[in-house]
């Protein structure tokens, strides 16, 4: 028989939900555990909404969802206010956040190896402009070997090699330049992803090697 977890400000709430939080509903959502081992959640005609984290960090907004053990949910609006933990929680020790920092080591794992990958790209494009302009000049050089109009012409083909040498970085660099929109966007999944379980905000690579919060010293 599938479990339900009733989740909000009332008293038999599965989660602990600090009074403070009011942008939570007495009864907000209930995770449902099925027979399966599927996990689900579905907002109970809340005030003001219930969200899951996709894998870019970005809350959106659900009525009901398959999600797993390690969703992110957030209850109410973006705030203050709001409400976030992980779906495991309903079944957690209300003190131990050891199950969250497993979790975020795992994510951790996953970014840096993003991140290391884009790097690789992006110095691998920087060679490719850098030599842009000389391999440009070479191809000019040999040029003049096959056109008789460069050969015969030593001004058109001086012409032809400086505007190549200009041209060539400006080109090869649109297909080749440094990816600045994926490296911002790697950037901000690591500030909304790796997030304390308890207050919030970032956690550093040494928190959570050490499993523990800097900042609220959730562990």
């Amino acid at each position: 028989m599938a479990k339900e977890y009733i989740i909000g400000r009332v008293a038999e709430s599965a989660v602990t939900v600090p009074a403070e939080k009011v942008g939570v509903s007495g009864r907000h959502a209930k995770i449902i555990v099925c027979d399966n081992g599927q996990w689900e959640i579905e907002d109970l005609s809340s005030s003001n909404g219930t969200f899951v984290k996709d894998r870019d960090g970005n809350f959106q907004r659900v009525f009901k969802k398959v999600i797993s053990e390690n969703t992110v949910i957030r209850l109410g609006q973006e705030g203050h206010s709001s409400f976030v933990f992980i779906a495991h929680r309903a079944l957690a020790d209300e003190d131990s956040y050891a199950y969250e920092f497993r979790q975020l080591k795992k994510l951790l794992k996953y970014q840096l190896a993003d991140e290391e990958a884009m790097e690789k790209k992006n110095s691998r494009n920087m060679k490719i402009v850098k030599f842009a302009s000389p391999l440009a000049m070479a191809l000019c050089i040999g040029a003049q070997y096959v056109v008789p109009a460069l050969k015969n012409d030593p001004g058109l083909n001086l012409w032809i090699s400086r505007g190549a040498m200009a041209a060539a970085p400006v080109i090869i660099g649109f297909f080749f330049g440094i990816d600045t929109r994926s490296v911002k966007a790697l950037k901000q999944r690591r500030l909304k992803n790796l997030t304390c379980p308890k207050c919030g905000y970032p956690v550093s690579e040494f928190d959570i090697q050490n499993m523990q919060c800097s900042r609220c010293k959730a562990k």
